[in-house]
């Protein structure tokens, strides 16, 4: 019931917030408020995501159900909103968004997840910005600030850190699937960078959310059928019917959540979901995995989330909002 409540406000939280509520508690509290649910919601994705996979669904058909899911609900979104279908002029761009931003990362993590933990695997997420800000330098999306070097020097000092002997073998894991799990936060940071670059100008978001997710669940669909027959999801016991649904659910509401946020209270806020994101993951793979990290990768989160923290704060004074 929350959830169904949770997915009706998110689809229209902008308009609720900016145009029809008058309390200025409720105007200030929301938008921490929705920062605490994305941490709540992309903190448990992990979680999620290793128990379905280890209970037999293969990483391949685990993504596609996913993001098919995910796809149905924020479609229904953007009809209710927008009341049209994405453009289709831009069918090429929404393949590679749902290839970079989707369908990728996610299979990667999935993977991964075979193997490490799934609190590790909230905290390799949140390198993105580092790499985000090395493809920004490359492709001159962003400009250069001393804040920021320091940031990206402690990324790889925080990456170095993980990948330590002492590190590896604390967790148990083997050192290629964590290096395989960093492919997701490259992923991410292509994407983002990519969009930022080339996104059409009277591409609304939703449109683009309902064309990549889209996009992402057909190229997943033929990979996935080429590789290995498709996981029938219908069969499965119900508590991963339910999981895979509601993962699934919960990446289209969050999506709507965050650019809710973004609207209400811009993009330096709504950054700081990266540090709630990395918490609640930690949070749930304890009480789910019954995970405990060495302490040095608990060093290393601090050390990522405080480069992490130097190139916000080098984007604020350079107002690259």
């Amino acid at each position: 019931t929350s959830f169904l409540c949770g997915l009706t406000i998110t689809a229209f939280a902008d308009e609720i917030v900016l145009t029809r509520l008058r309390s200025q508690f409720i105007q200030r509290s929301a938008p921490f408020a929705i920062l605490i649910s994305l941490g709540t919601l992309w903190g448990g994705v992990p979680s999620i995501s290793k128990y379905v996979v280890q209970s037999g669904v293969s990483p391949l058909s685990y993504s596609f159900w996913v993001l098919s899911i995910a796809t149905c609900v924020i479609f229904v979104i953007n009809m209710i909103r927008v009341g049209r279908l994405p453009p289709r002029r831009y069918l090429g761009f929404y393949f590679i968004c749902g290839l970079s931003g989707s369908a990728i990362p996610t299979t990667c993590m999935y993977f991964s997840l075979t193997a490490v933990p799934a609190s590790l695997m909230a905290i390799i997420i949140s390198v993105a910005p580092m790499f985000t800000y090395i493809f920004a330098l490359m492709t001159q999306t962003e400009s250069y600030h001393h804040f920021k070097s320091i940031g990206l020097v402690l990324g790889i000092i925080a990456m170095a850190m993980i990948l330590s002997p002492q590190s590896v073998s604390g967790m148990n894991s083997p050192i290629g699937w964590i290096l395989f799990g960093f492919l997701t936060p490259v992923m991410y940071a292509a994407n983002t960078v990519y969009t930022a670059k080339f996104r059409p100008a009277d591409l609304h978001v939703l449109d683009l959310s309902v064309g990549m997710l889209s996009a992402s669940a057909l190229a997943l669909l033929v990979v996935t059928t080429a590789v290995e027959p498709l996981y029938p999801l219908w069969t499965a016991d119900s508590l991963i019917i339910g999981l895979t649904a509601y993962h699934g659910a919960l990446t289209a509401s969050a999506f709507c959540l965050f650019y809710s946020l973004l609207k209400i209270s811009g993009p330096l806020f709504s950054s700081q979901v990266t540090y709630f994101v990395t918490i609640g993951g930690i949070i749930f793979g304890f009480f789910v995995h019954n995970e405990i990290l060495p302490l040095i990768v608990w060093t290393a989160t601090a050390v990522m989330l405080a480069g992490t923290a130097f190139i916000q704060k080098a984007r604020e004074l350079t107002l690259e909002n």
